[in-house]
């Protein structure tokens, strides 16, 4: 049986004024990846590619989104490792549906069309809509940089990581989309004052997650002395005990990690004030 494409029974919906798009064959050569908002080419990007290329036909090649730019080059919006694998089976061309827009706009397909898919990392969907200039984006990281800390692109080891560098994009995300802005900064802020010997562990997913969840639990702890209350006790002594009190209880680690910075801050955010 073949289905026509039928949408008599939906509402019209009039789009955004837009040129509309090109179809052409365009030469490799004049594709380009812009690095404010592509992402970068890694060890298990390429095994992608070379994945592509062993099995290409195109039957299963959809053209590769680009936009013009200057020196007659175009730049890729979507199709960086289908354009890598037809160059490595040596074709010099590939078929394109090119829209001409601006390059914040580029930045913003790249996240609508990358942004769902389990391939590009959140931190890439950040660093394409910072480009972007999305409100989203910018809002972490001025959250983020008001506290003397950098919200990363991209994820590193262990070994490479710095002090200040904060690396939780979904968690950033979610607070400052909801009401938790003001609490990252604060959160953070103390860090950075606690930490005079230069920690990176302090800025760990782990402990940055219940500290900052904890501060934006309740608006009065945005005026506790955040930093009193980690001198008090360590961070990760606060964790430990936490950890355990959840596996005696059989609570989530979360609940558990969230509610003992809770505590702490109520018992020693506000002694100054009393």
């Amino acid at each position: 049986m073949l289905r026509p494409i039928d949408v008599q029974n939906c509402e019209p919906v009039t789009p955004a004024d837009q040129p509309a798009p090109m179809l052409e064959w365009v030469p490799i050569s004049k594709i380009v990846m812009d690095d404010d908002y592509q992402r970068e080419l890694k060890p298990n990007n390429w095994a992608a590619i070379r994945r592509i290329a062993a099995n290409f036909h195109w039957s299963r090649f959809s053209p590769v989104l680009l936009a013009p730019i200057e020196g007659g080059l175009y730049s890729c919006i979507d199709g960086q490792h289908r354009a890598h694998a037809a160059a490595i089976c040596g074709f010099d061309k590939v078929p394109a549906m090119i829209t001409t827009v601006s390059k914040a706009e580029q930045a913003r397909a790249f996240v609508h069309v990358n942004g769902s898919q389990i391939r590009v990392s959140n931190h890439q969907v950040y660093r394409a809509a910072l480009a972007a200039r999305e409100p989203w984006a910018v809002a972490c990281c001025d959250a983020v940089e008001a506290a003397g800390c950098k919200l990363m692109f991209y994820n590193m080891s262990t070994k490479e990581k710095k002090p200040g560098q904060v690396f939780c994009i979904g968690l950033i995300r979610k607070m400052v989309e909801g009401t938790g802005a003001l609490a990252v900064t604060a959160g953070l802020r103390a860090i950075r004052e606690y930490d005079k010997q230069g920690s990176a562990a302090l800025y760990a997913d782990y402990l940055l997650q219940p500290w900052l969840t904890a501060i934006a639990s309740d608006d009065s702890f945005l005026r506790a002395d955040l930093v009193s209350v980690l001198h008090k006790r360590a961070p990760y002594h606060v964790i430990d005990a936490a950890d355990r009190l959840a596996k005696s209880e059989g609570k989530p680690l979360a609940l558990s990690r969230r509610q003992a910075f809770e505590r702490m801050i109520r018992s020693y955010g506000f002694e100054a004030a009393a």
